[in-house]
Order: structure tokens, then sequence, then C-alpha cells
């Protein structure tokens, strides 16, 4: 099994659908429903290969294909069995960022692509969560208000009990009357904060710990390699949306390689990066918004400018080049990017 799934992860299209067609076949041999079934009922044994594999540098390739391989045919009850590996991968490319980061960028790609497949649907719920912890905090505002409506009142009602002693025309009924004062309202605790400081669920960390890895491969020699890096980004980025607390930190410290590459690298490279770009507006809103009306609008809106005279005179050989691309795609995206980040202000 495990040589198989290896080839099912092999970049030429013949070998890998011939693997698949394999696996096919050692299902209905072996009485198992589905490929899916064949790979979580035989995990202990792949994550006992995979992680001898990892610890010689040689065969480090072939181990990454196979984990390729178990994420793409699997689901969600996959994660838990094969976390450890992933660290153990994690660590690899660690000791590695030279020599096999486009292999493990491969996996780690893989990897982020099924925990958007298989945790994606609960975005919603997380969203509606916190929109509840947000009302919750509201209300605990309006009792706070409360309460200081309450000791204001308490305070005056003191001022005059003071000033009729004062002047010796307080009776025994003002005195009753004045110290029925309302008990103050206790206000309720906050969730807000409580769930800030939840642990991350295991996907959530995961992508996390990939994301931090991605802000290092941002600027490597290789464009292949940029490009993996910021494919796997997006995802990281998609991942962590429903966790705003630890998703605008990562934000923040991935913003100055993104711009790198947004106003000084290849075409190709920018392109890519403005469309995590994009991504990051949708899931971060207005938090970059100063950020982008300074490190990159300045940048597009001349680049724009720049490239108007050539493209005005351009035939239509023009619109199959990459320049028109980029031009198109930043056109495009540029009137959402300025809503979703609220620049009209």
């Amino acid at each position: 099994l495990y040589p198989v799934l290896e080839k099912a992860g092999d970049r030429t299209l013949l070998i890998s659908e011939t693997a698949l067609g394999t696996l096919a076949d050692i299902c209905e041999a072996c009485g198992y429903d589905s490929v899916q079934c064949l790979i979580n009922e035989n995990s202990d044994y792949l994550v006992n290969g995979i992680s001898l594999s990892l610890r010689q540098s040689a065969r480090q390739p072939h181990a990454a294909r196979v984990l390729g391989s178990m994420l793409r045919h699997s689901d969600a009850s996959l994660l838990p069995l094969v976390e450890d590996v992933i660290q153990d991968i994690l660590a690899a490319l660690d000791q590695s960022y030279d020599n096999q980061a486009s292999t493990f960028l491969g996996v780690l790609y893989s990897l982020m692509a099924a925990l958007v497949q298989w945790f994606g649907s609960c975005c919603s719920e997380e969203q509606h969560r916190r929109q509840n912890a947000e009302q919750q905090g509201r209300a605990s505002a309006l009792v706070q208000q409360a309460v200081t409506s309450q000791e204001l009142e308490r305070f005056f009602l003191d001022y005059v009990k003071q000033k009729q002693i004062a002047e010796g025309n307080l009776s025994d009924s003002s005195d009753e009357e004045a110290d029925e004062v309302p008990p103050l309202a206790k206000p309720e605790p906050s969730h807000a904060d409580a769930e800030g400081e939840a642990a991350l669920p295991s996907h959530a960390q995961l992508a996390k710990d990939v994301m931090v890895r991605c802000i290092h491969l941002l600027a490597d020699r290789d464009l292949r390699v940029r490009l993996k890096v910021l494919d796997v980004l997006e995802l990281c980025v998609t991942v962590l949306h429903p966790h705003g607390n630890h998703l605008l930190p990562m934000a923040h410290r991935v913003w100055p390689a993104l711009v790198t590459r947004l106003i000084s690298d290849d075409p190709l490279a920018v392109l890519r990066a403005f469309k995590v770009l994009c991504t990051l507006a949708q899931k971060c809103g207005d938090f970059l918004r100063q950020r982008f009306s300074k490190d990159v609008l300045p940048k597009l809106a001349s680049s724009l400018l720049s490239q108007a005279p050539a493209s005005a005179r351009a035939g239509p050989v023009y619109s199959h080049t990459l320049a028109f691309k980029l031009q198109l795609a930043v056109l495009q995206g540029l009137g959402s990017l300025c809503e979703k980040l609220d620049m009209g202000e």
C-alpha cells in the first residue's frame, strides 16, 4: 500500500492515475468500501513508514508524496492520526529550507487544501459564535452604563442627605427614604476575553504553524517556491478566518514580506500575491486599511498609470500577455478590495 500511495502522488499524470486504479483494485480485492476506508484503517502502518522515511533525507520526498496522497483521498478523521507526522514534516522543513522546500510545500498545500475542504463548513458557525460574543459584550456595556447611572443617583441622594443634616432639617422618615437606595447591579462577565484566550482547534493550530513557515519562505530565490508559498498562504488565511484573534497578528507578521512580493517581484508572483491580498482583505477587513493605503495603493496606481499608454496602443495579441492579465486582475479586484477595507472614508 505504501509504494502505491507514493506513486499516486507522482507528478506524471499517467503514473498517478494508474496508481489510483491500483488502489481501487486493492479495495475490491480486500473488501474495503472505498479508498478512504483503506487509508484510514491502515493509517498506523502508513504513518510508521512515513516517520521512518523522514529520518533519511534521501527518502523525505517519497514520504511527502505518501502523506499528500493520504490527505487528498481521506477525510477529517485522518487528521488526529497524522498530526505528529505533520509536525515531523515541519521540523524537517526547518532543517532543509534550501534543499527540500519545494517538496515539502507540495504536501503542505495538500494539507491546507484538505483542511479547507474538511472544516470549511464550520466557518459560518464560528462566525455566528463571534457575533453572539459581540452581542454579549454590548449587553455587558449597557449593564455597565446602568451601574454608572445608579452610582450617580446615589451620589446626589447622599449629597442631599448630607446637606439636610448640615441644615438640621432631616427627619426620621426622610432618613429612611434616603437609606432606601436601590442596590447596584453586578455586571455580567464578558465572554469575549474568554473566547480570545481559548485554545485553537488542532486544524487551526496547524494552519498557524504552516503560516509561520510561509513567512520565511516568501523571500526564497526560486520563483516556483514563492508561487507555491503564496498558494499555501492563501489557504492558511482561509482556515484561520474564524479565529480573528490569531489571524490578525499573523497578518501583521506576513505583511512586510507580502508587500515586497507585490511591488518588486516577477509579474507572475505579483499576480499571485494580489490574489492573496484580496483574500486577506476579505478575512481581516479594515485591519489592513491603513497599511494598504500607505504601502500598496500608491504603487498599484502608479503601475497602472505607467502601463496605460502601452496598453492603449496594444493590439489583440496584448490580451494574451502576462502584463495584461496583471492589469486586468488589479482593475477587477481593486474596487471590491477598497470596499472590503472600508476605504470610502
